[in-house]
């Protein structure tokens, strides 16, 4: 899979779902994210293929849905989607392979599935992660939701997160002049 942004390809994985969401020494590679402000998300209903490589791709500025969230502190988070109005408490749920946003509506959940790395800087920091995002009726994704990621993840929306505010002072936090 590959990431277009502004007409240009950026390579980020060969496979198309990572066996999971670990670093080499085996820390989680989502644990900055976790501590970002803002996690900006774009899903799509199914990849794209580039013409002349035949990848599979993701063209920023195409999305089908973009979501954001924000405030995350331990299991908690808020969360607001080009699917639905306002902004809406979601659970975050950390397990030893990936990161979840689980949205509970009426009966129905929104699992966002964070899977791991796709793109990382020139020190190896992790600026862009793989994700999916599905919506379904099974409860288990409250005390199991990797095993519902793993059933549902070949027909879920593909699509990337990103941080924003990582070791950035923000320019709110500037005194007035």
């Amino acid at each position: 899979m590959r990431i277009s942004r502004g007409g240009f390809l950026l390579a980020a994985v060969a496979a198309l779902l990572p066996a999971g969401g670990f670093g080499a020494e085996g820390a989680p590679v989502f644990a900055q994210l976790v501590k970002s402000r803002l996690v900006h998300c774009a899903f799509y209903r199914t990849y794209e293929v580039d013409k002349i490589t035949g990848d599979l791709v993701l063209t920023e500025g195409r999305a089908n849905s973009l979501t954001h969230f924000q405030g995350i502190r331990g299991d908690q988070a808020r969360q607001i989607s080009t699917r639905m109005a306002g902004a809406r408490n979601v659970r975050v749920i950390r397990t030893d392979k990936y990161l979840h946003f689980v949205d509970e509506v009426a009966g129905m959940y929104l699992l966002t599935t964070i899977y791991g790395c796709i793109d990382q800087d020139k020190h190896g920091v992790c600026m862009t992660y793989g994700a999916t995002q599905s919506r379904h009726f099974d409860v288990r994704v409250l005390h199991d939701p990797d095993t519902v990621y793993e059933a549902l993840k070949d027909n879920s929306d593909p699509g990337f997160c990103d941080h924003s505010f990582i070791g950035i002072r923000e320019a709110a936090t500037r005194p007035q002049e």
